[in-house]
């Protein structure tokens, strides 16, 4: 005689969660349950006030004139699309003024920053300069620019020439009235230029000369002026260099640092610490110990290529490359310039994700009438102007926000998803994904209540939107729990 097991299933547990308090991107922070305040996947979504937001979008850039008046540079010449772009000074009879400098493989021009400038006329060149620093001498503002081959090139108002024609500079900064230099070929040492002369790299106890490594923590990357002290970054270390204009006052000695290889076009000035990625993480410095920042970005830097970051309004931004086939929408070399943006805000915490924007290069426009963050994209033949307004010129871009694995700590339990009530100005779509079956529901701003009906054990769940102007607050999820006795 056969007899059935019976279970009975009690009545279900009805309760309703807070979905998420939209706090940033994290992989490592969600758990398992709601409310799920970070997400393990997004891009193209800014965080404010617990909400979802446009976030960062890219404009024509404007130069702000004398007058109160704004003027749109004309577009960037033809041959500078994978061009570096930089910021700086020159001057001449009527006194210094501000321009955008590009720098191609074969050729250089800049603009100033004033009403009606043009792009000045092509200066053929045989590199591709990767490191501009700008420098006063005398009454003269000029730009030295170094990368790409042997010399140094000092540009002024009136034209440019080559100097230091023996070293192959590749990074600069000035300190003290010199200027220090990494030098390919001799990349365990630091050359340095004779005081208020960039023209004169002449060895000597009177002029310019170097010093030379150990080379145990590698090979130079990076020299940065900061916090009275020249820091010498290395592939897997820092020294700290007092340096003076009498060169018997030089002293070296090492930065307390655990972290692993330094990239080089990360390190940058951060306000009171410098940061910078390395193989393992963001790190921080304050001029005597390294820690680590954040490590929010562990994971989606490992592997990226061609890494570059600065900061500005209290933000540090990495631009780097990396392909992204797991979203809704891919990124990848077939699909356009795979580039990502990673914008971690310092005070907030919070980190945010941009793709699709096809940066090719960015720079801080620091400016006596206006300070921003300037590009290239390949969206636009125009410099563009990172601002607030989450839309990428006229583009509107895809909009995507992802958890998993969401079983309420009751994996064993059937759960079934009531509806969603919610407050929102912006027409979205919330996909839910029930044991590997996927629906997908939008929620419009003039309803207040989507049911929903699925059923599962365990759950992923995401938002996508393609809204200009986006807010979406926090919003309630109803769930019915069902728990079987025997």
């Amino acid at each position: 005689m056969f007899y059935e097991k019976s279970f009975s299933v009690d009545k279900p547990v009805r309760k309703r969660y807070r979905f998420s308090s939209f706090r940033g991107f994290d992989a490592d922070s969600s758990v398992n349950t709601l409310p799920c305040d970070y997400c393990e996947d997004v891009y193209n979504f800014g965080f404010e006030h617990n909400s979802l937001t446009g976030g960062a979008g890219l404009r024509k850039f404007a130069c702000k004139c004398a007058d109160g008046s704004e003027y749109e540079l004309p577009p960037v010449p033809d041959g500078y699309s994978d061009a570096r772009i930089f910021f700086g000074r020159l001057s001449d009879e009527n006194g210094p003024f501000e321009c955008l400098f590009l720098s191609a493989p074969d050729k250089f021009t800049y603009i100033k920053l004033c009403d009606g400038a043009e792009w000045e006329n092509d200066i053929p060149m045989d590199r591709q300069f990767t490191s501009a620093i700008g420098y006063l001498h005398g009454e003269d503002d000029l730009m030295l620019l170094g990368g790409g081959g042997d010399g140094l090139y000092v540009l002024s108002g009136k034209g440019g020439e080559f100097a230091a024609n023996a070293l192959a500079i590749t990074d600069l900064c000035t300190h003290y009235e010199r200027v220090y230099a990494v030098v390919d070929g001799t990349r365990t040492s630091v050359w340095f230029s004779d005081a208020f002369d960039p023209y004169n790299w002449n060895v000597s106890l009177d002029e310019g000369g170097y010093i030379s490594l150990d080379g145990s923590l590698g090979e130079v990357l990076r020299v940065l002026s900061f916090e009275d002290y020249i820091f010498i970054f290395c592939e897997y270390g820092i020294y700290r260099l007092t340096a003076y204009a009498d060169q018997l006052q030089f002293s070296i000695k090492r930065v307390n640092c655990d972290c692993g290889r330094i990239y080089k076009d990360t390190i940058t000035v951060c306000g009171a610490a410098v940061m910078f990625v390395t193989s393992d993480g963001v790190y921080t410095m304050d001029g005597y110990d390294v820690a680590k920042l954040t490590d929010r970005l562990d994971e989606i830097a490992d592997g990226a290529e061609d890494m570059r970051a600065f900061y500005c309004f209290g933000k540090y931004w990495l631009s780097f490359r990396k392909e992204h086939e797991e979203g809704i929408y891919s990124f990848t070399e077939d699909d356009g310039n795979p580039n990502v943006l990673a914008v971690t805000d310092i005070e907030k915490g919070t980190t945010e994700i941009y793709r699709g924007a096809q940066l090719s290069d960015m720079c801080v426009l620091s400016g006596a009438r206006q300070n921003c963050v300037v590009a290239l994209s390949g969206l636009s033949d125009c410099v563009a102007e990172v601002d607030d307004s989450g839309s990428f010129f006229t583009n509107q871009p895809f909009r995507y926000w992802a958890i998993r694995d969401v079983d309420f700590n009751e994996h064993v339990n059937k759960k079934y998803i009531v509806g969603v009530d919610y407050c929102t100005d912006t027409p979205f779509i919330l996909g839910v994904v029930a044991d590997g079956k996927t629906k997908e529901y939008y929620l419009k701003p003039e309803d207040k209540y989507v049911p929903i009906s699925a059923c599962g054990l365990c759950f992923d769940f995401y938002i996508k939107c393609t809204a200009r102007d986006v807010r979406i607050k926090p919003f309630g999820i109803t769930i019915d729990f069902y728990r079987r006795n025997k």
